[in-house]
């Protein structure tokens, strides 16, 4: 689209030349003493009306300006942000070609409750995996960790709340979107009345701080709740397959 408008531009831009050097050389008035001085010519055509150049100005400047405001959108990131399960979102694979960052780390967390000896943590890292990318939109997915690490779902919501707090502050126009906890299978199944729980106060976050909230966690879930075993090697991280229909949940919401 941006290269069809830099054409566009390029053309109007040579018309306006033309047009101004027509209407400045006085090339219409040369041709009218010649047809007098010579009486057996055919009488000259009736000149065209004046070009409006202020018209065909505002016309390049609009054009100029919306094919700014592409390129911008076209420089800023989708920023995948959460643990191990998105840092195994291999981002050349599933989005090729697009603006796509992922900001996961294996065995991170929410981030608070944490001790000071302890570097990990989303809201710790928001300046580098959010405000510093030019992000537009960010796909959150947090919160297995903190539940294997046994805290609460109360616990939890605080902290997920001080991350949405921080980046409705210092970055408004940044669209987040809240995702829910992944179901898991197997040794860790014991966690997925906790994951539910959580789900349910993710929901009423993103309402509340008006952000989308998808349901990633219906896509991947068996009819007793867990991961479907096709999604899981160890019952925790995803196989191809699972990322394969993330990605498509991805896809939808950006209209790729």
């Amino acid at each position: 689209m941006v290269h069809g408008i830099h054409k566009q531009t390029r053309v109007l831009l040579a018309v306006l030349i033309v047009t101004a050097l027509f209407a400045t050389t006085g090339f219409g008035q040369e041709a009218a003493v010649n047809d007098k001085a010579q009486p057996d010519a055919k009488p000259a055509a009736k000149a065209s009306p004046p070009v409006d150049l202020g018209a065909l100005f505002k016309m390049h400047y609009t054009t100029r300006v919306r094919a700014f405001k592409e390129q911008n959108q076209q420089l800023q990131y989708v920023v995948l942000l959460g643990d191990s399960i998105t840092e195994g979102f291999d981002v050349p694979k599933y989005f090729p070609g697009r603006r796509v960052l992922n900001r996961g780390i294996g065995a991170d967390v929410i981030g608070n409750a944490l001790p000071d000896d302890d570097p990990r943590g989303v809201l710790r890292r928001l300046d580098e995996s959010v405000f510093d990318c030019a992000a537009s939109d960010v796909f959150l997915l947090i919160g297995i960790n903190d539940l294997g690490s046994g805290r609460t779902p109360d616990v939890m919501e605080q902290g997920y709340r001080q991350i949405l707090e921080r980046i409705k502050k210092q970055a408004p126009a940044v669209r987040v979107h809240v995702q829910s906890v992944l179901p898991t299978r197997d040794k860790h199944a014991q966690h997925n009345a906790n994951v539910l729980d959580f789900n349910q106060r993710l929901q009423k976050l993103a309402s509340e701080f008006e952000y989308d909230y998808l349901d990633v966690h219906a896509l991947m879930a068996d009819d007793k709740g867990e991961l479907k075993a096709k999604f899981t090697g160890d019952g925790l991280h995803l196989t191809d397959e699972a990322y394969k229909l993330w990605q498509g949940e991805v896809a939808r919401v950006m209209q790729w």
